[in-house]
This record gives structure tokens, sequence and C-alpha cells, in this order.
């Protein structure tokens, strides 16, 4: 077992043996949720799409798009 300890800025670092073992990287980020017993489980959450519907459409074949208007940022 490793024991970590929190900064003053509430940020606790994961050991690097553990980042290297699962790839984790700057940016990376985790779910947190507090179990009923009271135990903190952190998992990782996959990143934010890099393409918006729209995109993914503009890469399909025989699907056109006349005329590209975003109004809002998309909802994730």
């Amino acid at each position: 077992m490793t024991i970590v300890h929190m900064s003053e800025k509430g940020q606790i670092v994961v050991p690097k043996d553990i980042r290297d073992k699962r790839g984790f990287r700057n940016g990376s980020t985790f779910c947190v949720r507090q179990t009923r017993s009271g135990a903190l489980v952190f998992r990782p959450v996959a990143g934010a799409p890099q393409k918006d519907l729209v995109d993914h459409l503009l890469d399909m074949k025989g699907i056109e798009i006349p005329e590209r208007r975003i109004h809002c940022p998309p909802r994730l």
C-alpha cells in the first residue's frame, strides 16, 4: 500500500509507478465517488471527443452540409 498526502491546494499525487502502468498523463481526467462505507473511488474517464457531430458527418461520403453555423458549443 502506498500512502499519499494532500497538498494545501487539495491536490493528491498519483505515484509514478501507477501513472506509468496505467498510462495516466498530464490532463488525465477521473470520476470521483464516495461509497456508502466512506471509501473514495477514483476512475479514469475517457477524454472529450475530438470531433463534434458535424465533423463526423463531414467525414462520411455522400453527406453534404450546405452551411455550418454553430451558435453554441456542442453538448457533452
